[in-house]
């Protein structure tokens, strides 16, 4: 096969030809995800509309803006309580690690990566063993697991297509993960990284024009053209407010590690088609799959920042 090709058609596989709790896993992570930085999000308005209220207080006849501005205050401290105990953040990473987790390890029993090479004697008990003791862990970090009866536990993961998968011969095994998997990913990965770059640019060029502004407004203070209104003082709580949102967001970083591992999977892509033997087919697939964990993502954001 030529490097850097296409692996040639097969079966392919769907999210529904993945373990259930794989998908119950990926739709909690998304909406406590959603959760999260939209509590986020609200808390960060709130916050810079009480900022606008105070800086107008002294601008307004009357009490009606401290009234005001007291309130929104009264309510950004709720917002934070609120958050706090929802923990949405903490619920999203842990049913995202779980999706993950799940995941990889169905992909490495179907294509006998890791630790589910062709010598292992009972592939599904170690499938099962592995796979419940890594959730027990998560469920201490904030994962729920949402099954309830004995067959959906361990083993009952397992889907027909997983064992069809499994039967194959190795061309056809390293030809669906070639595509199904690894090309998919590593389309997945460029996608993202486009994205977050484009996101971490207009938020950059949003909070530079807001400083900007900031600036213009100090200076034109200092000439008593503004009548004594602090503009300044709310734009700079507005640049601040968007600085605030881009770490959440964390565009920049997750460019650079989604980059990175985009990089990573096509030279493994590249190399799993064209220079590993069966011999070592496991031990590659192992490798790659521990470059799309989150572990590994988060490891790479934290240079990226």
């Amino acid at each position: 096969m030529a490097a850097g090709t296409t692996p040639a058609p097969s079966t392919m596989l769907k999210d529904g030809d993945l373990p259930p709790l794989f998908r119950q896993s990926d739709q909690w992570a998304l909406r406590h995800q959603s959760e999260s930085f939209k509590g986020v999000r609200t808390h960060l308005v709130v916050l810079l509309l009480a900022t606008a209220a105070a800086l107008l207080t002294e601008q307004a006849s009357g009490h009606l803006m401290a009234a005001l501005a007291a309130v929104l205050y009264g309510v950004t401290i709720l917002l934070g309580l609120v958050t706090s105990r929802r923990r949405s953040r903490t619920h999203w990473q842990a049913h995202r690690a779980a999706a993950e987790l799940v995941k990889t390890l169905a992909w490495q029993y179907m294509v006998h990566g890791g630790s589910f090479h062709s010598g292992v004697a009972d592939p599904d008990a170690v499938f099962a063993e592995r796979l419940e003791e890594r959730l027990r862990e998560l469920r201490t970090c904030g994962w729920e697991d949402s099954r309830e009866e004995a067959r959906e536990f361990g083993t009952g993961q397992i889907t027909p297509q997983m064992r069809a998968v499994r039967a194959k011969s190795y061309a056809a095994r390293r030809d669906i993960y070639l595509r199904d998997r690894l090309l998919e990913q590593t389309v997945w990965y460029k996608n993202r990284a486009v994205r977050s770059r484009r996101a971490a640019a207009r938020w950059s060029a949003f909070t530079a024009a807001l400083t900007l502004l900031a600036l213009t407004a100090a200076l034109l203070g200092t000439t008593g053209l503004l009548g004594g209104a602090d503009l300044a003082g709310l734009l700079s709580a507005a640049a601040a407010a968007g600085v605030a949102w881009q770490e959440v967001r964390r565009h920049g970083p997750l460019t650079y590690a989604h980059t990175l591992i985009e990089q990573d999977l096509e030279a493994a892509r590249v190399a799993m088609s064209t220079t590993v033997t069966e011999a070592g087919w496991a031990d590659a697939v192992g490798e790659t799959e521990r470059l799309m964990s989150p572990a590994h993502t988060e490891w790479l954001v934290r240079f990226g920042g």
